[in-house]
């Protein structure tokens, strides 16, 4: 009776062994497997980015091309206006689109480079806002965000003081804008208004850039002057694509309607604030791997026959 208490312990311990080693061996397997995967995961996000790096230096190159062939005037007929199709590469397609950052208004043209307000960029930005329904006094907040000082600018501006009484406080940067998204955090911008001026503002380093009037969309154009209307502005724009052409000066525009009527001081604005070359644009790059999409960013500055990388973004579009 005794031994067979015994080899039922025996066996007891046995079946104990061999459920505690199955579990052991599925543990380490399944950890294996995370290992790999995430190993796999790696992998393929080294090589998506090496392929957006391939895209970008193909962009950078057509930039290039362009300098030297296309003289000093950029349009949407040239080569880099056109998406890149999709290009097939080991284990997915790359694609990509150059846009132009220069069609837009620079948020970083508002302060100069003494820290004083640049007042026809303040002009300027105060009827773009008004465009697409917002305060024009917007602005003062807009400056403060970036100007070296603590001062607040008018009933609007917005300093540190304001934002640390905020439910999640936090400091006014008083430099450059490095991002449009920082719009986001300046005063009157919340809730939605960003949204309403996204699309026709950008954060160029170049605080002298200006805004190229054959790739600026018709509300930045028809900024100009509050006279202005948008839809006699976007005809006038279509027409110009319909006919594949395109502005080679301000004045070039500036004799055509609806621009023919305007005053000597929108028009002083218009030769100050717009020009026909482009020195900033946005490559966005989509790589598909393993039926997995990545999108990239890269904001890319011609310069002295080099184009220069200034930003890149990992976040979807």
């Amino acid at each position: 009776m005794k031994k067979k208490q015994q080899k039922g312990i025996a066996l007891l311990t046995i079946l104990i062994m061999v459920a505690l080693a199955t579990i052991i061996a599925a543990t380490i397997a399944k950890r294996q497997q995370n290992t790999n995967e995430n190993t796999a995961y790696l992998m393929r996000q080294n090589q998506s980015l090496l392929y957006a790096k391939s895209a970008e230096a193909f962009f950078s190159e057509l930039l290039m091309q362009d300098t030297k062939t296309a003289g000093q005037v950029d349009h949407l007929q040239e080569t880099w206006a056109h998406p890149m199709p999709p290009f097939s590469v080991d284990g997915g397609t790359i694609s990509g689109q150059l846009t132009d950052e220069s069609g837009k208004f620079n948020l970083n043209s508002l302060v100069k480079s003494d820290g004083k307000p640049n007042e026809v960029a303040r002009v300027y930005f105060e009827k773009l806002l008004v465009k697409v329904g917002l305060p024009a006094e917007l602005s003062q907040a807009v400056i403060d965000w970036q100007d070296p000082d603590d001062e607040t600018v008018g009933s609007m501006g917005a300093e540190s003081s304001y934002y640390q009484g905020l439910k999640n406080p936090y400091l006014a940067p008083n430099t450059k804008f490095r991002s449009v998204e920082e719009l986001k955090q300046v005063r009157g911008f919340e809730a939605g208004k960003y949204n309403q001026i996204e699309a026709f503002v950008t954060a160029s380093p170049d605080m002298n850039a200006k805004i190229n009037i054959n790739t600026a969309p018709a509300v930045v154009l028809a900024s100009i002057d509050s006279s202005l209307d948008v839809n006699a502005v976007n005809s006038l724009i279509q027409d110009k694509i319909s006919r594949m052409e395109y502005f080679k000066n301000i004045d070039d525009m500036l004799n055509l309607a609806p621009f023919n009527g305007l005053g000597e001081d929108s028009k002083k604005i218009a030769r100050e604030m717009f020009d026909v070359k482009t020195n900033f644009f946005k490559a966005e790059i989509e790589v598909i791997m393993d039926n997995r999409k990545r999108q990239f960013t890269s904001y890319l500055y011609r310069n002295n026959q080099k184009v220069y990388v200034y930003t890149r973004s990992l976040a979807p579009f």
